[in-house]
């Protein structure tokens, strides 16, 4: 589906009067909360260098969504969320600049491997109706429902967007469990 279609769908179940322009920018709010509940794992993969400890990786990795650090066969612990001890192999993440810092910089050339979660990039504008949101396609009946529920809260209705939110919430908290994995966050 495309936003177009979500908010034609979400205007049968809802009446509003609320400008188009409106939808989109709560779409692109539904669409980064889709991520913050399913955790659709990643991968990325890099070759470490010796004594390097800096590694610039994708611009849609983020430090929150980082799920496991393998360097070789070695784990490396998150310095942010982790306690680490003085001997463990630990990482942090830039946000900003995407430089991945891993302590101690590798001992030689060894695969990389960097699990993290996806998260929602795009931002739908009234002039791009046909932006496809990053979920996957099965989960875009879902939009629907939260902006249905974003609707009928601008309309004072209450109740039925208590409903439509239960409805979305319950559907992303079953996608969540799907895509669970072992050692998650």
């Amino acid at each position: 589906m495309n936003i177009q279609q979500i908010i034609a769908e979400a205007d049968i179940l809802v009446s509003n009067d609320v400008p188009t322009t409106d939808k989109a920018a709560a779409l692109t709010g539904i669409n980064q909360d889709f991520f913050n509940v399913v955790k659709i794992p990643k991968i990325a993969r890099f070759t470490s260098v010796a004594a390097q400890g800096d590694y610039t990786l994708s611009s849609d990795v983020r430090q929150k969504n980082i799920g496991l650090l393998m360097i070789g066969m070695f784990r490396y612990m998150s310095m942010d969320s982790a306690a680490i001890t003085p001997r463990q192999n630990a990482f942090s993440f830039d946000d900003a600049s995407h430089v991945l810092s891993v302590w101690p910089a590798p001992y030689g050339t060894l695969e990389g491997f960097l699990r993290y979660y996806r998260i929602g990039t795009t931002n739908f504008s009234a002039d791009n109706l046909s932006a496809i949101p990053d979920a996957p396609e099965e989960y875009h009946w879902t939009y629907v429902l939260a902006l249905a529920a974003y609707l009928a809260n601008t309309q004072d209705d209450v109740g039925k967007a208590a409903n439509y939110e239960d409805q979305y919430k319950g559907a992303w908290n079953v996608a969540a469990q799907n895509y669970q994995v072992g050692d998650s966050k």
